[in-house]
């Protein structure tokens, strides 16, 4: 069973000839990881069909940090000696708890830069001749080191924005005539206000496509037109995670991420929590693994051409982000979606608190204009959501900014 090597091939490929492919390459790797991997050897069969791979339990971020916990520091998830291994990355630890190790090895390193170059960047239409600018810092988590050996893959020249600040950055993007941005949604649009404040006009530079993950953000309408608005370009989303590797990208149709089912097994349980298996990452696999991203998926045909499943809309949130408003379950991409129509905000957060066994929900909005019209983004809210949440207006400058994933909701 090969790669998809091609638009064409992949527009034309079945979902028979998807799952076909996708078994072939779950029991080829599976093969290697039964006979010599401590943690799937104990938890796993051997997989002849799709009834097998059903019947295998799904796997949750608790049982490898315990793994991790009680044989430091990579635990048992190692189907090779560690000097196989050529590249630690960790999780940010933004769900709580301490951060899980991942390593990988030079035929998983490759596989993950592959994955970008022929699908993100593929769907991006970024080539060779793209000028790719990464502005993030280089720390331990994946993050988009698998985008710059993707991009370096593709052939296009990388330029690392790591041990910058956002000045600098905007001005490199300029003088080096990058093409392509590479960060979170929210630290683009904090990248456009330090070039206003600065008098720098951003349509000057030569960025024609901005790719963002870390947040729901570019799959957001109003977010995405903010910073398409900003950079005068066209964004892109794209899905990740440090333990599974990059997972999708948004499309030209513009209303949802493809996830790569030529690389990945997923699935959706009736709650609507994605499972994925990885399909390329053998040294350090994960089997049904509970992402804890809530997702509404899609078969439907897109205009793209993808045959490719559709989450609808993107990620729309992490299991654990959710928060309650007399009984009504909402995430903060919902509250996004509403607050960044108001292109006077700057930067908001969710205030989250309880009172008399109640859930009380405040967003506070950051805005140059003196005259910001609370009372209808209130009311913009609570005909969206159908709950009345509180807003409260801060001065410029008052809420946290960073590069890395955005904090939305503050728990007092």
């Amino acid at each position: 069973m090969g790669r998809l090597r091609s638009e064409t091939e992949r527009s034309e490929i079945s979902h028979d000839q998807l799952r076909a492919i996708q078994l072939a390459k779950l029991r080829a790797g599976l093969t290697e990881v039964l006979a010599m991997n401590a943690v799937w050897r104990t938890r796993l069969h051997d997989v002849r069909g799709w009834d097998d791979f059903e019947r295998l339990p799904l796997t949750t971020k608790s049982e490898l940090m315990s793994d991790q916990a009680a044989a430091p520091p990579f635990g048992t998830n190692l189907t090779y000696p560690v000097d196989r291994y050529v590249r630690h990355h960790q999780t940010s630890g933004s769900s709580g708890g301490h951060p899980l190790h991942w390593l990988d090895t030079p035929e998983s390193w490759e596989w993950c830069a592959r994955i970008w170059a022929e699908h993100v960047y593929r769907a991006a239409g970024v080539t060779g001749d793209d000028r790719v600018f990464c502005a993030f810092s280089f720390g331990p988590f994946l993050g988009f080191w698998s985008a710059f050996s993707g991009a370096e893959r593709l052939g296009s020249l990388c330029i690392s924005g790591g041990a910058m600040t956002s000045e600098q950055r905007v001005h490199t993007i300029l003088d080096l005539g990058a093409t392509v941005l590479l960060s979170t949604p929210t630290y683009a649009l904090r990248l456009a206000e330090v070039a206003r404040d600065g008098g720098v006009d951003l349509a000057r530079s030569g960025i024609r496509v901005t790719i963002h993950a870390g947040e729901p953000g570019a799959s957001i309408p109003s977010t995405r037109d903010a910073i398409e608005a900003a950079w005068s370009a066209v964004s892109f989303d794209h899905t990740g995670m440090t333990e599974l590797g990059p997972t999708g990208h948004s499309c030209s149709a513009r209303d949802g991420v493809h996830l790569v089912e030529s690389e990945f097994i997923f699935e959706v349980t009736p709650e609507g929590e994605l499972i994925a298996t990885n399909l390329g990452r053998w040294g350090m696999p994960l089997i049904r693994y509970r992402t804890g991203d809530r997702v509404v998926a899609s078969r439907e045909p897109c205009s793209c051409g993808s045959p490719f499943l559709k989450v609808v809309g993107g990620i729309r949130g992490r299991v654990d982000d959710m928060f309650t408003v007399r009984g009504v379950n909402l995430y903060p991409s919902q509250v996004e979606e509403i607050v960044r129509r108001y292109r006077e905000v700057g930067e908001f957060v969710i205030e989250h608190r309880r009172e008399r066994q109640m859930d009380e929900v405040a967003v506070v909005v950051e805005t140059l204009v003196s005259d910001f019209p609370v009372e209808r983004l209130e009311a913009d809210l609570r005909q969206a959501l159908g709950v009345r949440l509180e807003c409260r207006v801060v001065p410029p400058g008052a809420l946290p900014r960073s590069e890395l994933k955005a904090r939305r909701v503050i728990r007092l």
